[in-house]
């Protein structure tokens, strides 16, 4: 069965694969399954394009505009999580996005607007995020 992520999930700050995945260790990745588009949370092992993983099914992985790479990468679940363990997983969203996404969704979730209104620029603000926060990461190196 195939599955999706996003690349917040399975790389670091500088882009390159966890630490996890090239040691072998199972992490934490939010996926949906191809077959019946359902999210789950799972830990899982995970590999880079053009190795293989034995009992692994193929991983399509989403970049920061959420368009598919070319090649897909491996995965072998191993258990599904509580969606709450994904929260932390993510390593291009900080501490203020987190908050920031949670004052956002006070706004949206009251009786006056029940669920009508959607925040403003919802895909592009994630992408604005992480753009700030590797800027702010390259600026901090250099």
């Amino acid at each position: 069965m195939p599955f999706e992520a996003f690349i917040g999930y399975l790389t670091d700050e500088d882009q390159n694969p966890k630490p996890e995945i090239a040691a072998g260790e199972p992490l934490v990745v939010e996926v949906r399954d191809l077959d019946t588009f359902e999210r789950l949370v799972v830990k899982a092992h995970v590999t880079e394009p053009g190795t293989p993983l034995e009992g692994g099914d193929e991983l399509w992985v989403l970049d920061w505009v959420e368009a598919r790479l070319e090649e897909p990468w491996s995965i072998k679940v191993l258990e599904e999580l509580d969606e709450d363990a994904a929260s932390e997983a993510r390593s291009d969203i900080t501490e203020e996005d987190r908050r920031a996404s949670s004052e956002e969704s006070k706004k949206y979730g009251g009786k006056r607007y029940k669920g009508s209104e959607l925040p403003d620029a919802m895909g592009q603000e994630e992408a604005r995020k992480y753009y700030e926060n590797m800027v702010a990461k390259k600026n901090r190196q250099g």
